[in-house]
């Protein structure tokens, strides 16, 4: 699993994350799954040959002052890719900031790993593939 380490200018612990970002109006999951993957990685498929629909987490982010939640539902899809190389230029000045790293982590490493990784939700949901 691709995730990004990410330490958001919050005053937070930075965390590792998988890609993505919100939905526009008028944007379908699909659409919006592909424009992100597009935005965040260079990877362009159409929104048909994304892969299966794994996965629906939705919870509370601990977010900002350490008291105020951000609640998200996050939509994951299964896509195998072949040589794949980072393409950022469709990161905003936000990610350029945020982002530290990124890497591909077994499920093995995820679960064994005492760093952040989120959204909160995704171990678990590895552990009953």
């Amino acid at each position: 699993m691709l995730l990004t380490h990410f330490d958001p200018e919050v005053g937070l612990p930075p965390r590792w994350l998988t890609p993505g970002g919100a939905i526009e109006p008028q944007e379908d999951v699909r659409e919006a799954a592909t424009r992100e993957l597009l935005e965040e990685t260079g990877i362009f498929v159409e929104p048909e040959d994304l892969g299966e629909q794994v996965a629906i987490i939705s919870g509370k982010w601990l977010w900002a002052d350490g008291e105020n939640f951000h609640t998200f539902t996050d939509y994951f899809f299964e896509l195998t890719v072949q040589d794949f190389v980072l393409d950022d230029s469709g990161w905003t000045n936000d990610e350029r900031r945020d982002v530290l790293e990124f890497r591909w982590w077994t499920p093995e490493e995820l679960l064994a790993t005492e760093e952040l990784i989120g959204p909160p939700g995704l171990v678990p949901f590895l552990l009953n593939r």
